[in-house]
């Protein structure tokens, strides 16, 4: 027995020895260090326009604002009516391109404010390029207040910030029924929502060296506002959308459509169904569709459209439909969701063309 146990732990011992001497595989290769992926620079930030061009949309402390025989309430960005609406329509004087106080276009200036006042206006639009320094801007817009209503006015292409948040903070605290559209973003009302985009798409056409242009970040915030009405939307902005077509509202006398592409988008994305644009002296005088392929004629009721009141300006202009602008203005009427609009044009429509637009009007 005890060889037995021998023996078998013998075995034991040759096995375990004989395992242990039986070629072990290699070790693995060590694969060389993989270069690193490279890293992508961050994006450059996107770039913004200066908040006392286009203001953020904020609340702050609610005033309440007196206007002739209506009450409206001024709360951060956002300027609402209070009183009712007679007959629940919104009717809005437009006025766009008066660019200088001279003696012609006061006088133009006086006859559009008369003639507002005689079709009820409950507020007024000035859709940029209102003058070139503080004296001018002020100057203007003093005639239209008289017609005792809100005065809502824009900045365009032509206007330094400057000077002109100098007029805009002068005639707000000398006669108390005119605002800055740069800052009050949204004008509330039962029957429609004043939306504004202040300043130009396109710096090339900004006259002034601190002018106001948008970029692609204010028009994302633009939706926000847009979202933000509990009325149908009339978008405010001087240069207005790029368009389609010898009867769109950009339309130049070069036959270019020159509108922002961008603000185009935004409009068709969100669905806006209203606006008051400038800038484009000879397409004015004129509304259309959103594409700007059709024409809308005048006092025709309809879901959607855009405007171009034409320039206040007594300068003769050379219009796209062949005639002669010397100074004009607009109403747009908004009732029911619809709207319809209505030109006032003054002076003689064959005054003697003395100036042509150029390309940065």
């Amino acid at each position: 027995m005890k060889r037995f146990v021998r023996c078998l732990l013998l075995s034991l011992v040759v096995v375990a020895v004989a395992s242990a001497c039986q070629k072990q595989p290699p070790p693995e290769p060590v694969k060389p260090a993989q270069p690193a992926e490279p890293v992508a620079p961050p994006a450059p930030p996107m770039p913004k326009s200066d908040p006392s061009c286009v203001g953020p949309y904020a609340a702050g402390t609610p005033e309440v604002v007196k206007i002739g025989d209506t009450a409206w309430e001024l709360n951060g960005a956002t300027l609402s009516l209070k009183s009712d609406l007679k007959g629940k329509k919104l009717v809005i004087g437009a006025v766009t391109d008066i660019k200088e106080d001279t003696d012609e276009n006061k006088k133009n200036l006086k006859l559009l404010t008369d003639w507002f006042k005689k079709n009820n206006v409950n507020l007024i639009v000035v859709a940029g390029d209102t003058g070139e320094n503080a004296a001018q801007i002020e100057s203007s817009i003093e005639i239209l207040a008289a017609a005792k209503v809100p005065v809502v006015n824009i900045i365009g292409n032509r206007e330094g910030k400057t000077e002109y948040r100098k007029a805009m903070v002068a005639l707000k605290a000398k006669l108390g029924n005119v605002f800055d559209l740069n800052q009050v973003r949204r004008v509330d009302t039962p029957v429609a929502d004043l939306v504004s985009m202040p300043g130009y798409f396109n710096a090339s056409y900004i006259h002034s060296d601190d002018g106001c242009q948008y970029y692609q970040a204010d028009l994302d915030a633009l939706k926000e506002i847009i979202k933000a009405a509990d009325s149908p939307v009339v978008l405010v902005s001087h240069g207005g959308p790029k368009q389609d077509g010898a009867q769109a509202l950009d339309r130049t006398d070069a036959g270019e459509n020159r509108g922002d592409p961008g603000l185009a988008k935004v409009m068709a994305e969100m669905k806006v169904p209203f606006g008051i644009f400038g800038n484009f002296h000879e397409a004015g005088g004129r509304g259309t569709s959103l594409a700007g392929d059709v024409k809308i004629d005048e006092a025709v009721t309809v879901d959607t459209l855009y405007v171009n009141p034409g320039p206040a300006d007594a300068v003769s202009w050379q219009m796209n439909d062949g005639s002669t602008s010397v100074g004009m203005g607009a109403l747009l009427t908004v009732q029911d969701g619809k709207a319809s609009y209505q030109i006032h044009r003054l002076g003689a429509k064959s005054a003697k063309i003395t100036k042509k637009p150029g390309k940065g009007k």
